[in-house]
C-alpha cells in the first residue's frame, strides 16, 4: 500500500485502477488483477498518513546535493530555503473543518487548502523536511519544525513574513546560518555600522502591548536595491569577512528556486489546477507526504544525470525525469509476449472495469468553484505578443548604513 500511495502520487490523474494496473502489469500473477476501489481504499485508510511521513522523512533525510553538485553550495555551505504553498483538497465538511479555506468577498479559491512548509536545497530543488498544516496555519511555526533538517554550516533562505527570534534561535542551536528578508520597521536601529556598509542590529521579540521584551538575537542588516526596489536582508552571518554584504545579497536571489519547487510539485508533478483526490484529512496528509516523497526521488534522479556530466542540475528537465520514472514502470508491460497476452485475456475478462457505469439523468448548476483571475488582465494592447520577453539583468546596489 505505501507502493501504491506513491503510485498516486507519480500518476496522480489516473485512477485507482489505472495505477493499480501501471504497478502491476509487469508481475506475474498480478498482471490484470481485479481490486475493487473500496478496497483499495480502505487499505490506505489502515495505512494511514504515519507510514507515509515516515518513508518521507527517511527518504529525504541525506542531502539530495553531492560533494561536487554544480551550484549547490556557497562559500562550502550547502544552500537550502524555507517557503510554504497551498493545495486544494476536496470538498467535505470533516476536510473543511480540519483545514480551513480563504474567506472574504472574493476567496482565491472555494475548496478547504492544505499549507505545507518546505525545506528545500536550493541547488537541487530536493526536499529535506516538511511540515503540513491548515489555510491558517502561520507558516513561522510550521518552519520551525522543518529548520532542524539542515545541517551544521548549512545556510538557510527565508522569504519576508518569517523573521523570528524563535528561528533565529532554533537555527543557531543546530549550527545553520540564516539569511532572511525582512520589513524597514524590524530591527532598524543600528547597534554597529560595519566595514561594507552593512551593520548590526537586536531584533526583539516584545508582548504585543510593546511593554516588555522577552527575547532578542542580534542580527546584521544588509539593505540594496535590485531592479529599483530596496531589498533589506537579516542574517546571522555577523562577520564582513566570512559572508560579504555583495555574495550575501546575490545568495539570496537563490531563494527563488523554492518557485520552481512548487511548481514542479504543484503543475508539473500533480497537474495544472490538480486537487487531491483524499477525501478525510487523514488520507489528505498521506497523499502529501507521497507527493513530497515522490518529489524527492525525482530530483535525486535529476541530480545523478547532472552529476555524472558535472552539469549544473538546473539544466536537467524534471519533466522528461517525471515521464521517464513512469515509462519505466509502465514499459514492464511489453517484456514478454506471454505477460501482453496474458494482461488482454484479464482484460477481456473483466470488462466491467472498462466501461463507464451507467448513470441517470444528472445536473449542476452553473456556478464558479474556484476563481481564477488573481492577476489583472492583460491589457488589449498585449494581446498577440509573447507573455515572456527577454529583460535586461538586474544590478545589485549595496545601501550603506549611516550612524
Amino acid at each position: 500500500m505505501v507502493y501504491f500511495t506513491l503510485g498516486l502520487a507519480l500518476w496522480a490523474e489516473d485512477s485507482y485502477e489505472d495505477v493499480l494496473d501501471n504497478l502491476t502489469a509487469g508481475v506475474p500473477g498480478l498482471a490484470g488483477a481485479s481490486v475493487d476501489k473500496s478496497s483499495l481504499h480502505n487499505a490506505r485508510e489502515k495505512l494511514g498518513q504515519a507510514a507515509m511521513a515516515e518513508v518521507f522523512g527517511r527518504v529525504a533525510a541525506d542531502p539530495v546535493a553531492g560533494a561536487d553538485t554544480v551550484g549547490a553550495r556557497w562559500r562550502g555551505r550547502l544552500v537550502l530555503a524555507v517557503d510554504g504553498f497551498v493545495v486544494d483538497v476536496p470538498e467535505g465538511e470533516e476536510n473543511r473543518a480540519v483545514f480551513g479555506a480563504p474567506t472574504g468577498a472574493q476567496p482565491r479559491s472555494g475548496y478547504p487548502q492544505a499549507k505545507v512548509v518546505t525545506l528545500a536545497e536550493c541547488g537541487t530543488h530536493g526536499l529535506r523536511a516538511a511540515a503540513i498544516g491548515g489555510y491558517l496555519s502561520p507558516e513561522r511555526e510550521l518552519a520551525e519544525e522543518v529548520i532542524g533538517a539542515a545541517g551544521p554550516g548549512d545556510v538557510v533562505l527565508f522569504d519576508a513574513g518569517f523573521p523570528s527570534v524563535r528561528l533565529f534561535q532554533l537555527a543557531a542551536e543546530h549550527q545553520v546560518a540564516v539569511v532572511m528578508r525582512a520589513e524597514a520597521r524590524i530591527a532598524r536601529n543600528p547597534v554597529q555600522v560595519l566595514g561594507d556598509g552593512s551593520y548590526l542590529a537586536r531584533l526583539d521579540t516584545a508582548k504585543k502591548s510593546g511593554a516588555k521584551r522577552i527575547g532578542s538575537v542580534m542580527v546584521r542588516v544588509i539593505e540594496y536595491h535590485l531592479g529599483g526596489k530596496k531589498v533589506r536582508l537579516l542574517t546571522s552571518l555577523l562577520d564582513p569577512q566570512e559572508a560579504p554584504a555583495a555574495e550575501i545579497a546575490q545568495l539570496y536571489v537563490e531563494r527563488w528556486q523554492t518557485e520552481h519547487v512548487f511548481r514542479e510539485i504543484k503543475t508539473i508533478q500533480q497537474g495544472n489546477g490538480y486537487i487531491l483526490r483524499s477525501h478525510s484529512p487523514e488520507l489528505v496528509h498521506a497523499e502529501i507526504w507521497a507527493h513530497l516523497t515522490v518529489h524527492v526521488c525525482l530530483t535525486r534522479l535529476t541530480t545523478m544525470i547532472a552529476d555524472e556530466r558535472g552539469q549544473d542540475p538546473d539544466l536537467i528537465s524534471f519533466i522528461k525525469v517525471l515521464k521517464h520514472a513512469r515509462r519505466t514502470v509502465i514499459a514492464q508491460l511489453a517484456r514478454t509476449v506471454k505477460a501482453a497476452t496474458r494482461i488482454a485475456t484479464a482484460m477481456a475478462a473483466d470488462l466491467r472495469r472498462y466501461r463507464n457505469p451507467a448513470r441517470g439523468p444528472r445536473t449542476s448548476a452553473r456556478t464558479i468553484k474556484r476563481l481564477r483571475h488573481r492577476y489583472p488582465r492583460r491589457p488589449l494592447a498585449q494581446i498577440g505578443k509573447p507573455v515572456t520577453t527577454r529583460a535586461a539583468p538586474t544590478t545589485i546596489a549595496l545601501i550603506p548604513a549611516t550612524t
